[in-house]
């Protein structure tokens, strides 16, 4: 077994190692912003899952915001974009637990 390093979870070549660890360092980058209502069962069960994988900041939305985001097309609440390391983004609405699974279970 040349060239394979013994980690956690088996035998990887340097390559594998060295992608591994990058993307789990991009996996670190990630942060979302959630915009929420006072009281919204949702919005607190989507940040609470979030928080689990990257950090996460929650804005109360205020009417400007709610008009904004149904000016967006957007019809109910919390509102979510998570910001990813490579400079992209993604945004929902609702509780989105398909979303919410492709980031907390990889």
């Amino acid at each position: 077994m040349s060239g394979m390093k013994r980690v956690g979870y088996g035998y990887v070549s340097q390559t594998e190692k060295a992608i591994i660890e990058h993307l789990s360092r991009e996996e670190a980058h990630m942060q979302a912003i959630i915009y929420t209502r006072p009281g919204c069962q949702k919005c607190r069960h989507t940040a609470m899952k979030l928080k689990q994988v990257m950090p996460v900041s929650t804005i109360t939305a205020d009417e400007r915001d709610i008009e904004r985001f149904r000016k967006q097309g957007y019809q109910s609440f919390p509102v979510v974009t998570v910001y990813k390391a490579n400079g992209t983004h993604e945004t929902w609405c609702d509780l989105r637990v398909d979303k919410i699974k492709q980031y907390t279970e990889g």
